[in-house]
């Protein structure tokens, strides 16, 4: 029921949208010209494919990190959904 609700809302649990955030932050702050953020901007990066590195091998920016992140939460959902009609009709 939960999950039928973030989905049909929008809303991912809290340790996805906690990964798509930071993701974006990162983005943004490997590419900023502000002198300080360049000094770190390597270390930013590096932190960036480790989180990508979470959700799959294809994931390269923050916007296909959020599709992949639901992708994956609809095939749990659709599974879960499966199984309950599945053990409904026997």
């Amino acid at each position: 029921m939960v999950n039928d609700c973030q989905v049909s809302f929008g809303f991912l649990p809290a340790k996805s949208q906690i990964l798509i955030r930071t993701a974006s932050f990162l983005q943004r702050f490997a590419v900023s010209e502000n002198n300080l953020c360049l000094l770190f901007a390597n270390d930013a990066r590096q932190q960036l494919q480790s989180v990508f590195m979470q959700v799959g091998d294809n994931v390269r920016a923050a916007h296909q990190l959020c599709s992949a992140v639901f992708a994956k939460l609809f095939a749990v959902i659709y599974s879960l959904t499966v199984t309950v009609t599945e053990s409904r009709n026997n």
